[in-house]
């Protein structure tokens, strides 16, 4: 539990987490109609509401990767991060329970994926719910555990003696 409690630790994961889910949104937020053609591909939500998702679901992950990163309300943007991923892997694993077979699973990109054989981590599959579930751990750190807080600074030194640096006890008369 030490380890989790590591300043450094938390740093790491807040700029790895809000870094991921920032760049993730960039290529979502310039291609709405691409995006939503993938959200419906899916066959989790209707024509509607995946053109709802495409249009607002990039801007919360880019609002709350930014205050992950700007280190602002860092519990709360964890949340939504790990509500987000919780969803994910849900519907992730509904589309493989259907054997649904979606190419690109519209993370990171809405470009569309190339023919033939593609590599394990494309498209949605096991890889797909194994990083959503390390980045729900990296949320669930951030949510549950307190970093250790900053070492008090040194008190100022209140020394009287002529010279010597700091606020002086002894005002002139």
């Amino acid at each position: 539990m030490t380890l989790l409690r590591a300043r450094w630790l938390h740093l790491l994961l807040r700029l790895a987490l809000g870094g991921y889910f920032l760049y993730a949104s960039f290529d979502k937020i310039a291609a709405p109609p691409g995006f939503a053609r993938i959200v419906y591909q899916w066959q989790v939500v209707g024509p509607l509401a995946s053109n709802l998702v495409a249009v607002a679901l990039p801007w919360v992950e880019a609002f709350a990767g930014l205050l992950l990163i700007a280190g602002i309300w860092k519990r709360e943007a964890a949340a939504v991060m790990g509500a987000m991923l919780v969803v994910f892997v849900l519907a992730a694993g509904s589309v493989i329970a259907r054997g649904i077979d979606v190419e690109n699973c519209g993370c990171v990109s809405t470009a569309a994926a190339p023919t033939g054989e593609r590599p394990f981590w494309e498209g949605v599959g096991w890889f797909l719910i194994a990083r959503n579930l390390v980045l729900l751990g990296a949320a669930g750190v951030l949510i549950a555990v307190e970093p250790r807080p900053r070492r008090p600074a040194a008190a100022a030194v209140d020394d009287p003696s002529p010279g010597a640096s700091g606020v002086s006890g002894v005002l002139p008369r």
